[in-house]
């Protein structure tokens, strides 16, 4: 685990998300190697942003208080680039796969939001729901966006087997932070 202070910064180089020369992409990186890949991205020279936040738990033993810094977006690093870039990437062996981003213009607005909220000092966390198995969730993001399911079991913190009956009674494997859960008013409109 590292020191507070031994964290990459959240913004390389620092400067709006919007100077940015290059288009924008979101890696899915293997897990917990988010601060490893920044890492990466700065001694190759690549434009990234990675919004942190800092978690304070207490320890068991003491009750002490202990700082972690952990990223705001589990699994994500953002990053500009060309196909170039995406090989160097690769070659690191913490990528899983490179998101292409075909609304640049929204996707920078939203990042610059979360940028400038961060710059100003502003507290921000991810928000923690709880999930249960039976729960009909939504897919939020990534190629499955927007199909429903009910969650047949969670493996982990992280990861959940979610069943589809739209898809023919699938079963698949998804990663908790991509799901929201369906308010039974919801239920029948689309997500």
């Amino acid at each position: 685990m590292r020191r507070v202070n031994d964290n990459p910064p959240s913004r390389f180089p620092d400067r709006p998300i919007n100077d940015a020369d290059l288009p924008w992409f979101v890696a899915h990186v293997k897990p917990r190697q988010e601060k490893a890949a920044a890492d990466d991205c700065r001694r190759l020279a690549i434009e990234y942003y990675l919004p942190l936040f800092t978690n304070v738990t207490r320890r068991r033993d003491n009750n002490k208080p202990r700082k972690s810094v952990l990223p705001l977006f589990p699994g994500y690093l953002c990053f500009t680039g060309t196909r170039e870039t995406h090989f160097k990437l690769y070659a690191t062996g913490r990528i899983a796969n490179i998101i292409e981003i075909r609304h640049q213009k929204k996707f920078i607005a939203e990042l610059s939001q979360i940028y400038s909220l961060q710059e100003k000092g502003v507290p921000l966390e991810p928000y923690r729901f709880s999930l249960r198995e039976g729960t009909e969730v939504c897919i939020q993001a990534g190629p499955l966006r927007g199909i429903r399911g009910v969650i047949a079991s969670i493996k982990s913190q992280n990861r959940l087997i979610l069943s589809v009956e739209g898809l023919g009674q699938a079963m698949m494997t998804v990663d908790a932070s991509i799901v929201a859960p369906v308010d039974k008013e919801e239920s029948a409109l689309p997500c």
